[in-house]
């Protein structure tokens, strides 16, 4: 087996590691992780260090990686991580669990994790560094941008276009042909029917721009989503 380190140790971490042990395919080294969380472990796993030793673990021959941090529509810290690994070298692979369907002849960036009951139908296009987590459907022509999370339960009809760093909310149904731009968020349990400008988040039947700054959604979100 190959070795393969794991960037961030919180509750998405969980599910990916239970579908790398069950391909059989990496031997997981551990986890880099902030400060705080130096000590700790999942499983047989530790956390080994910050991603400050990354040179220094692909200096000693790790050379898969992969970032276990979910995307929930907030911040940029799988960009940046995914650049770093880039940056030194890694192979950031993708993540399919054995219970998920993809067909051959869907196309799939790299750092991508597919998780169990999820089917990918045939040609959709998945960019790099998404998450199609736990029995989400992506049904034919789908296209998804760059570092887009779609959520449990959630279905993509036919032919339905999402941006990058857009969040599918769990649930949620984007109906056939629509199209969702980047950097939105799509409430739980919602149903598209007409295509979303980018920044937008979409939460029962309104729909609020965000606004977005260097660092991604500003602090003034929370008001929002309490509203």
């Amino acid at each position: 087996m190959e070795d393969i380190i794991l960037l961030g140790l919180g509750g998405h971490a969980h599910s990916v590691v239970d579908s790398i042990e069950q391909a059989g395919k990496y031997n997981i080294i551990g986890f880099l992780d902030a400060e705080a969380m130096q000590g700790k472990r999942f499983r047989d796993y530790p956390v080994v260090g910050t991603d400050d030793r990354l040179q220094e673990y692909f200096e000693k021959g790790i050379r898969n990686a992969f970032i276990t941090i979910g995307y929930m529509g907030y911040g940029n810290i799988r960009n940046h991580l995914y650049k770093q690994l880039k940056d030194i070298g890694y192979i950031v692979p993708n993540i399919i669990d054995a219970a998920a369907v993809v067909s051959k002849n869907a196309r799939l960036g790299q750092g991508i994790f597919i998780g169990k009951r999820a089917v990918v139908n045939a040609n959709a296009q998945i960019g790099e560094m998404c998450i199609i987590n736990t029995g989400a459907i992506v049904e034919h022509d789908c296209v998804i941008g760059k570092f887009s999370h779609i959520a449990v339960g959630s279905v993509l009809c036919g032919g339905v276009s999402i941006g990058e760093q857009t969040l599918i909310g769990a649930n949620a149904t984007v109906i056939q042909e629509r199209k969702i731009g980047s950097g939105c968020i799509i409430g739980a349990g919602i149903t598209i029917r007409k295509d979303v400008e980018e920044n937008s988040m979409v939460a029962d039947v309104k729909i609020i721009r965000i606004r977005r700054g260097g660092h991604g959604i500003d602090t003034s979100l929370s008001k929002w989503c309490a509203a």
